[in-house]
């Protein structure tokens, strides 16, 4: 358990590199490095093993991730790779001291990746921003309707990222009054600060949480709703009965009920335990010690 703090540190910096954003990208290269099922990946010669790859990642990840946004296009990704960081950035139009590692740009919905890996692997970018293209073909025009925090917590969700991993987090930014209220997800992950990978947990949580609470499906059920009225708040209680406020505090009690326990592990309290069991064990021998010692006068 004395690495949990690590993990999640290290998750909330993951979280911190992958985005969906329109900058005025710099255009794909005319002709692509590979070509398969559902990808087109472009790049300098130099990319062409890691460009396989990619192919491969997005051919897995676009017909699983499909069905759960409600998406029935399914024609191939195009996706960029930038072996050099400042030319990602460049190409991008990205601040120079970004993290971003990953960026699906709208409404062209090509895929930018910085393929240094100087920040986080492919295979936590490719299927995060696959999620993202294949959420925006889901809405159409309304894409600009969906909240920032849904987005990322869907594009999370679809990509792998698991509960156990980012409900602790956002259960200890509850316990410690930390949490970002939902009004605030979106700015707190435009921020790209400190609390940033903290918006990113709490908005992947959401999102497992309407999925335990209605199954997978409630993810393209949403997006449809969405696409229909173009205003989250009518959809969300067309959908799930909630709004936001109620969404949050239903999502407070789960979280709290479902992972309270983790906090039991926190290294301060699990020393307490162990200094509290050390001297209820020196007073259990002392005890028996004196009682062996009362023994052994009264059979003398």
């Amino acid at each position: 358990m004395a690495r949990a703090p690590v993990a999640s540190l290290l998750f909330l910096v993951l979280l911190s590199v992958c985005c969906a954003a329109a900058p005025a990208a710099a255009p794909p290269p005319p002709e692509p490095l590979v070509r398969s099922q559902y990808a087109v990946v472009f790049g300098a010669p130099d990319v062409r093993m890691m460009a396989q790859r990619v192919a491969e990642l997005m051919d897995e990840a676009v017909p699983r991730i499909a069905p759960i946004v409600g998406t029935d296009d399914l024609s191939p990704v195009p996706a960029v790779i930038y072996l050099d960081r400042q030319e990602f950035v460049r190409a991008t139009n990205l601040p120079h001291d970004s993290r971003v590692a990953g960026l699906a740009v709208f409404p062209a919905g090509v895929i930018y990746l910085d393929g240094t890996e100087l920040f986080t692997s492919i295979e936590r970018v490719v299927p995060h921003e696959v999620a993202h293209v294949l959420t925006a073909r889901a809405l159409g025009d309304a894409f600009s309707s969906l909240p920032r925090w849904v987005g990322e917590g869907v594009a999370e969700y679809a990509a792998g990222q698991r509960a156990s991993f980012v409900d602790p987090t956002a259960l200890q930014a509850i316990g410690r009054g930390k949490s970002v209220a939902l009004r605030d997800l979106d700015a707190a992950i435009l921020a790209q600060d400190s609390n940033s990978g903290l918006a990113y947990a709490q908005s992947t949580s959401l999102i497992y949480f309407l999925v335990s609470r209605q199954g997978e499906e409630v993810i393209g059920e949403l997006l449809a709703s969405l696409r229909r009225t173009r205003n989250f708040e009518m959809s969300l209680d067309e959908v799930t009965g909630l709004d936001s406020d109620e969404l949050q505090r239903e999502w407070r009690v789960s979280v709290s009920r479902r992972w309270g326990w983790r906090l039991l592990f926190r290294p301060a309290l699990i020393y307490v335990v162990m200094l509290v069991l050390f001297a209820i064990g020196v007073i259990r021998y002392l005890l028996q010690k004196r009682r062996r010692q009362e023994l052994a006068e009264e059979d003398w």
